[in-house]
């Protein structure tokens, strides 16, 4: 059958389905159904596995902006210090995303559109969305996390819990979900694992006296 769904326009063509056509009707619509019922199952598997690199970039993203405003990267870094590779010229190894999330961290701070009372624009709605999105998940108390704007997101969350809606709070469940899961198969994770995997069990024998 999955060679069907695969070649059913060939199948079409050929003299057995116009056989099949006009003389078990009942078979041909049998067929078609199972044909729908696997392209729906695959639509389903293809949007899921969009979804999940989706949530995984936002994990990611998270990541990465806890490690720019608390260890500074290449042009951004922590209000308190200066970027540890500033004008290095070496791009960041530990995060696929970091130079743009800098350029659009650098871009939120000096937007005129912004600045000016213009309301946000495409870039600074994006920043700010991650922002909230740090400050949902962020577990930190107010005086050790250093990402902007976390303290005030917590404390609307606060004042107004009901104020997200239930995407808002299934996305930020999905991405946590996410985080989880990369976490637990990092290198370094996996390399514990192996560790405690391969050591030997030690069976403690007791005496009788």
């Amino acid at each position: 059958m999955r060679f069907l769904s695969k070649e059913f326009k060939a199948v079409k063509r050929t003299e057995g389905w116009k056989f099949l056509r006009a003389h078990d009707a009942v078979l041909e619509l049998e067929i078609l159904k199972f044909l729908e019922d696997i392209e729906s199952r695959d639509e389903k598997r293809r949007r899921s596995k969009e979804e999940r690199g989706i949530f995984l970039e936002l994990s990611e993203a998270m990541e990465c902006l806890e490690h720019i405003c608390t260890e500074g990267c290449t042009d951004v870094g922590p209000y308190d210090r200066e970027p540890t590779k500033k004008n290095s010229g070496v791009p960041c190894e530990r995060f696929s995303t970091c130079r743009g999330l800098q350029c659009l961290i650098k871009h939120f701070a000096t937007c005129e559109k912004r600045m000016n009372g213009g309301g946000c624009c495409s870039r600074c709605k994006r920043m700010w969305q991650l922002l909230k999105l740090h400050a949902s998940m962020c577990d930190q108390d107010d005086h050790i996390c250093k990402v902007p704007l976390c303290r005030q997101f917590k404390l609307k969350n606060q004042l107004e819990p009901k104020a997200d809606d239930g995407r808002w709070r299934l996305l930020v469940k999905k991405v946590a979900c996410a985080k989880t899961i990369s976490a637990l198969s990092s290198p370094k994770m996996m390399m514990l694992r192996k560790r405690e995997e391969d050591r030997p069990n030690v069976m403690v024998v007791g005496t009788m006296g």
